[in-house]
């Protein structure tokens, strides 16, 4: 009952809703750009995670914090006292519609590739669309999970946006310049990177993919610390 809730409610505000379709939009356009004349179904499928990636955090902030945005915090804890239940409850059901939407995306693409290049469907590109479906899930779901730490952390929305987008990016940047043996470790990308393309080495692999270490440090730094700490900040914080 709670999960049904939950899930009804990551997409029952406006603003989730106009997020919704700014990601259909943005993934038409993204795919009519990669219809290029050597454009395979893997170029399709990772054409589609740009929008995911670009909006999915804003969608994951607006379920963090929708409550105590709107106030609706006090109905919500009233019908369900155990707040720890709750919370977790949200982001299972975050997982679901991101799940879900990766899924739906992946293959909506690929039957728009089938239908666009029909003489170009063979198995090895199936394949790499597949590949490429995999790591569109893993960006997917590595992104909106940190927005809704940072969502979960903070309990303000513009505030949370704001940090979502523009920390990550400019840490990565003054992290490269000012203490470049630092910054793949604290890379928000380091996680993302390797649930892509997953291995069980704990160091780097020869081609430039993160090992489990720096993945690790990059889960612990941007999503699972933040949403330990917001959870704690929401079952303590009174509900007014």
């Amino acid at each position: 009952m709670i999960l049904q809730v939950e899930l009804m409610r990551t997409t029952d505000t406006r603003a989730s809703r106009w997020l919704l379709v700014s990601i259909a939009v943005v993934g038409v356009g993204t795919v009519a750009l990669s219809n290029g004349e050597e454009a395979t179904m893997a170029d399709f499928v990772n054409g589609a995670a740009i929008p995911l990636a670009a909006l999915l955090p804003a969608l994951a902030v607006l379920v963090a914090t929708s409550d105590w945005s709107t106030r609706a915090a006090m109905a919500t804890f009233i019908s369900e006292p155990r707040r720890l239940r709750i919370l977790v409850t949200r982001a299972v059901a975050l997982i679901l519609l991101v799940t879900g939407l990766s899924l739906v995306t992946s293959i909506v693409t690929a039957i728009a590739f089938v239908a666009l290049h029909p003489d170009r469907v063979m198995l090895h590109a199936s394949l790499s669309a597949l590949v490429a479906g995999g790591q569109l899930y893993a960006l997917a779901i590595s992104t909106s999970m940190t927005g809704f730490a940072v969502g979960s952390l903070l309990l303000n929305t513009p505030a949370a946006i704001v940090v979502a987008f523009l920390v990550p990016v400019s840490l990565d940047v003054g992290a490269g310049v000012v203490a470049p043996d630092l910054a793949p470790w604290i890379s928000t990308l380091a996680f993302s990177a390797w649930l892509g393309s997953p291995h069980l080495s704990w160091g780097d692999t020869p081609d430039g993919l993160p090992g489990i270490g720096r993945a690790m440090v990059s889960f612990l730094l941007w999503t699972a610390v933040p949403t330990a700490v917001g959870f704690w900040r929401q079952m303590k914080r009174d509900v007014r």
